[in-house]
């Protein structure tokens, strides 16, 4: 150490000292509103013959606590590393808010909106008034829904009317998912089926026993009429009566048929017959009012020739 010079510290305690001042620093201007200058002495700085400080040094900007190991030769920690269960419990977490997303989002599609039921039953009705002839009179009716594949099975609600002369269903289309319905008179689906056409009306069980109706079947498919429990007897009626109604029907069609059917020609009666000089198969054909082939079939002939004296079957006459 030479006189004059001023005192130096070791590296390693001049690094220390800085660490501590900047942890100082840190932690003062995080706790107070405003940071106050503190005077310090910078290691090696010069001091004064008699051992003093210098003149104070300028304030240092205020710095930024950082993690222990963001310093200079210091090793990251370690990442943790989430366990089995705690993995399994954060899947299962995510894929029950996706399926009640989902759930709710077809739900909203499948339930028809407010006031829709009777908007459609309403003007169902209309439609069946002006749907009937002028002598035809309605027998039985029952409110009834609706659930097909094209429409992405929502409910469409209308009315089943059994008439005299055929089964009439009348219904609103499902309200559309990605526009509102448009104002004015609804577009209605009308489905007929006469008596005297080939199809059933019985009460079922419907989509697995889940709920009960009528099941309507015709030679080219089947047509399923949901109906709620309180409108049950409504619908057993539109049966009977649509039974009661194809039943008269069937027996005027077939008393119809037996008075139009002529009656059936009595049977032939064949005699046998034994051939006469000069006499061919042709002219025996001719004279007993058949022909040719019908008297090689009934003697077994190959050819039409035939000898005198030969036994033949011909058909009796008058």
């Amino acid at each position: 150490m030479h006189d004059g010079a001023p005192p130096t510290l070791p590296n390693s305690l001049q690094r220390d000292s800085a660490d501590r001042g900047r942890d100082a620093r840190g932690i003062a201007d995080a706790g107070a509103e405003s940071a106050q200058g503190a005077e310090t002495v910078e290691p090696g700085a010069g001091r004064d013959a008699d051992g003093g400080a210098a003149a104070p040094a300028a304030t240092a900007a205020p710095l930024v606590r950082r993690p222990g190991w963001l310093r200079a030769g210091t090793a990251a920690p370690p990442l943790r590393r989430r366990s089995p269960m705690v993995r399994l419990l954060v899947a299962l977490t995510s894929t029950t808010a996706l399926l009640a997303v989902a759930g709710l989002v077809a739900a909203a599609a499948i339930i028809p909106p407010v006031g829709a039921r009777r908007d459609a039953r309403e003007a169902a009705q209309r439609e069946v008034t002006s749907q009937l002839a002028g002598d035809e009179r309605v027998v039985a009716r029952v409110f009834a829904s609706q659930r097909r594949w094209t429409d992405m099975w929502r409910e469409s609600f209308g009315i089943v009317v059994a008439t005299d002369r055929r089964v009439l269903y009348v219904g609103a289309p499902p309200t559309p998912l990605l526009r509102p319905r448009e104002d004015g008179p609804l577009e209605l689906l009308v489905e007929s089926f006469p008596y005297d056409g080939a199809f059933t009306l019985e009460p079922r069980s419907l989509f697995r026993g889940l709920v009960r109706g009528l099941a309507l079947r015709t030679p080219s498919g089947r047509v399923n009429f949901v109906v709620d429990d309180r409108e049950w007897r409504g619908a057993m009626a539109v049966s009977r009566a649509s039974a009661t109604a194809r039943q008269a029907v069937t027996r005027e069609l077939e008393q119809l048929s037996n008075a139009n059917r002529s009656a059936a020609p009595r049977a032939a009666e064949y005699v046998p017959y034994v051939v006469q000089r000069g006499e061919t198969l042709t002219g025996l054909a001719r004279r007993f009012g058949t022909s040719p082939d019908v008297l090689r079939q009934l003697n077994q002939l190959r050819t039409d020739d035939i000898r005198v004296g030969q036994r033949l079957r011909v058909p009796r006459t008058e």
